[in-house]
């Protein structure tokens, strides 16, 4: 999931729900035999800088009829190199739970991009910079300070959740080049241009075989947002993998 800056001030009031429970934790994951929640620090092989760079540059090339970012379209990415790395990016549905399925196998690293946003030199203010430092202040002022976040949790199998909303989960990624369609997201001029992407995102390790669930939210002046569910079908491997 990723809170989409050009819907968010129009759904925000709709979005609240209830306050916010006790804080979660901090630390790694669950302690208790659940998969884990860690920083993407080396995944696949890959920055956590590049990786979010990787799933917005796929995202931004989209006609918005087929985005996540246009509201609906719910994709299973491959980031990185050679495409190792999966990760969900789900559409965004006014006043519904954002629920999806994406199907990996055993091992293969998956990434959780949350609340981020992107700069681009197509796009209109307040998302346009001209320059690498441009759109990265840009992107940067936008996740840290613009939406006021209070927290941003990650469960995987009703584990004790994971707040992510801190210096060790958050990403920005080098200045990128994208090719906006014709049909394009955010209202962004067509063809070739730069961008820089920054957010919180995670790794999740040690899913086995079968059924996990994911359960993200964001939280924003104490009032949670509604959850980003994902739903992994864990292929191959030997039994208890």
């Amino acid at each position: 999931m990723r809170t989409i800056p050009r819907i968010l001030v129009a759904v925000i009031a709709v979005m609240l729900i209830a306050p916010t429970a006790a804080a979660a934790d901090q630390g790694k994951g669950s302690g208790d035999g659940h998969p884990a929640v860690v920083p993407a620090v080396n995944v696949g092989g890959n920055t956590g800088g590049a990786l979010v760079g990787d799933w917005y540059a796929q995202n931004l090339a989209l006609p918005a009829k087929k985005s996540p970012f246009g509201g609906t379209d719910n994709l299973c990415l491959n980031l990185g190199r050679h495409g190792r790395v999966l990760s969900p990016a789900g559409g965004l549905e006014v006043n519904k739970t954002i629920e999806m399925s994406c199907t990996v196998e055993v091992g293969r690293p998956v990434l959780m991009v949350m609340t981020s946003a992107d700069c681009s030199s197509a796009e209109p203010p307040d998302y346009f910079g001209g320059t690498a430092a441009e759109q990265r202040a840009c992107a940067v002022n936008f996740v840290k300070t613009t939406l006021v976040i209070t927290s941003i949790t990650v469960s995987v199998d009703g584990s004790r959740p994971v707040d992510i909303h801190s210096p060790r989960f958050f990403a920005v990624s080098p200045q990128r080049h994208t090719v906006f369609d014709a049909d394009p997201v955010f209202g962004a001029t067509p063809g070739p241009a730069t961008f820089v992407a920054a957010g919180w995102i995670a790794e999740i390790r040690g899913m086995h075989r079968g059924h996990h669930v994911v359960v993200a939210k964001a939280t924003i002046k104490g009032y949670d947002l509604i959850p980003f569910i994902v739903h992994f079908n864990v292929v191959g491997g030997g039994p208890g993998e």
